[in-house]
């Protein structure tokens, strides 16, 4: 009722004593735009609304006519000389939106829904893939999720995702929320610039997925750079970690503050990521945290992970800790972590967040980690991260054709999910088996090849994403039988 009849019933009733209210300070704005600069006071432009229809959307005019046709781009950036002094202010403030009402009493908006895209820009509306096209169900609004969560300073792939997510959440509750969390931002002028990412052309399933990969050894961190894996893993974490993983073949790297700085010397595109303890004090064995997290990023560590921790304290303790000077990224690998995941979220300062499989598969008692591809665990994770546009990623990637688990398998559920990172499995490269460096050259550089290919095929529709979720459950289910 409230979706196909109440929310319209408002939006007439806001439009039309807003534009009374405010036909006052409206005119006062007018005037100051004539006095300023040449051209009209309204800025219309061309939006793709509700079911792909395409309409004109009005603005106070912030920008030089002919603003769009001079080559610097769509979006304006900070100190963009296109922006009339009136224009900054009114930017700043949000008030350059208010002829929006007049979209309002038309019925070409809703005060809150997804901000409509401009009909060329990132893409066209053919290019949208059916399930980002869901955010064009209901009527673009002036407000909306997204622009509660990061607004400006989120990519357009994120915010698509966020759009849709308010379409399957549409509520008179959450557009409350959305209304009074919009006050708060425009009063606090928060995420109002335009960033880089915003002016991507490619849709999300058309992006690499960023990849890293644990080493501590110069010459192999060249060798993955030059390849193409965007993060360098330095694995300092060693507190529990035989006791909880004793007698399993996995990953125990032991590395330390100096790798770090080693490292980082060497590298030109590639990022420091280094995984710290678990939040702890000091005792003879060991440092405490915060000498632990003060001495990696003094190193150079870009960005830092905390893994298996069981609470949001230990969450909120660590990104106080980091407070602002790297990117933090929480590693959910406890099944507590996951009962506390909605306090998790709300804390301030997580910049991305990844699942570890491997562990949190152990925490629940499963055969085989990817179990919980299939049982719902991660996807219901995933549903939660995209609420609150956090960038996310799980588990490890083998080579194509490599696993129990083929690890083609596992790129097109990053692609379903819409992941952003993976790690690169041991059993991509075991630099312990392969030790000679030109054989180590040959594995990343076919392998990175492959799984970047392999990408391009699920962004591109070649691969069916939902038969792929049908194949992995399953090859899990024949894995799990297998093991008794």
């Amino acid at each position: 009722m409230y979706r196909h009849f109440f929310k319209r019933f408002f939006d007439i009733i806001i439009s039309f004593f807003g534009l009374i209210i405010l036909a006052l300070p409206m005119l006062f704005i007018a005037l100051l735009i004539k006095c300023e600069s040449k051209g009209p006071v309204i800025f219309k432009q061309q939006r793709i609304g509700k079911k792909g229809k395409v309409f004109n959307i009005y603005k106070f005019r912030s920008m030089c006519v002919g603003a769009e046709q001079t080559g610097s781009g769509v979006y304006s950036g900070k100190d963009d000389k296109r922006v009339t002094k009136v224009g900054k202010i009114l930017r700043a403030t949000s008030l350059d939106e208010l002829p929006q009402l007049i979209n309002l009493l038309k019925g070409d908006m809703s005060l809150v829904g997804p901000r409509p895209p401009l009909t060329y820009h990132p893409w066209t509306f053919d290019k949208y893939t059916d399930e980002q096209k869901r955010m064009f169900d209901v009527r673009p609004g002036i407000t909306g999720w997204a622009q509660i969560n990061g607004r400006k300073g989120v990519e357009w792939n994120k915010r698509i995702e966020l759009n849709v997510w308010y379409v399957d959440h549409l509520s008179m509750w959450l557009d409350i929320k959305i209304f009074f969390k919009t006050i708060f931002k425009v009063f606090t002028n928060a995420d109002n610039e335009n960033t880089g990412a915003t002016v991507k052309t490619l849709p999300s399933k058309e992006e690499n997925l960023k990849l890293m990969y644990i080493t501590n050894n110069v010459e192999v961190a060249l060798i993955a750079e030059k390849a193409g894996v965007q993060r360098i893993f330095v694995d300092m974490e060693y507190i529990g970690k035989t006791d909880r993983q004793g007698g399993m073949d996995t990953v125990q790297s032991h590395h330390t503050i100096e790798d770090i700085e080693k490292v980082k010397k060497v590298l030109t595109t590639s990022k420091v990521m280094a995984r710290c303890n678990p939040i702890h004090d000091k005792t003879e064995n060991y440092s405490s945290s915060k000498e632990e997290i003060d001495g990696a990023i003094n190193a150079g560590a870009d960005i830092l992970m905390l893994p298996y921790f069981k609470t949001a304290k230990e969450v909120e303790e660590f990104v106080k800790l980091v407070d602002g000077r790297a990117k933090t990224l929480p590693l959910v690998e406890t099944p507590e972590a996951v009962s506390c995941i909605d306090e998790i979220l709300e804390i301030d300062g997580i910049d991305e967040i990844f699942v570890g499989l491997n562990d949190l598969s152990l925490g629940y008692g499963k055969k085989f980690m990817f179990e919980l591809l299939v049982d719902g665990t991660v996807e219901s994770l995933v549903d939660k991260f995209k609420a609150k546009g956090i960038p996310y990623g799980f588990g490890g990637i083998a080579r194509l054709g490599y696993g129990s688990l083929p690890a083609e398998k596992v790129i097109a559920e990053h692609y379903r999910l819409g992941s952003t990172c993976a790690i690169l499995s041991r059993s991509f490269c075991n630099t312990n088996i392969v030790t000679d460096l030109k054989e180590v050259e040959e594995v990343f550089a076919t392998g990175l090849k492959e799984i970047r290919d392999y990408e391009k095929e699920c962004s591109s529709g070649k691969v069916d994403l939902t038969e792929n979720k049908n194949q992995v459950e399953k090859i899990v289910k024949e894995v799990v039988e297998s093991i008794g």
